[in-house]
């Protein structure tokens, strides 16, 4: 077996080219998607709550991703919420699966 050596970086880089200079990018305005894995019983129980929901409220549906959307801004918003999701993620070493 014949064993490959290794170019040096300096076989790579051009140092007598400079970089393009970065550009800041703007900001990015169109939402940004997001896939979320639920169990089979989470998803029923959460789709339970929308349709609960949307007969209290005189709708004809909730959907869950608003739902979702509402819960992550309140998440960003309030302490004592965004303690107790730390927790449980502590709790769950990281993830929950």
């Amino acid at each position: 077996m014949t064993t490959r050596r290794r170019k040096p970086i300096s076989d790579f880089v051009d140092e007598e080219k400079p970089s393009a200079p970065t550009v800041p990018r703007a900001a990015r305005i169109t939402p940004v998607r997001v896939t979320l894995d639920l169990s089979p019983a989470d998803h029923r129980a959460l789709k339970r709550w929308c349709n609960i929901t949307a007969a209290a409220l005189e709708l004809p549906q909730v959907p869950l991703a608003p739902v979702l959307r509402i819960l992550g801004k309140q998440l960003l918003a309030d302490q004592e919420l965004a303690a107790r999701v730390r927790a449980e993620l502590e709790q769950a070493g990281g993830g929950m699966h």
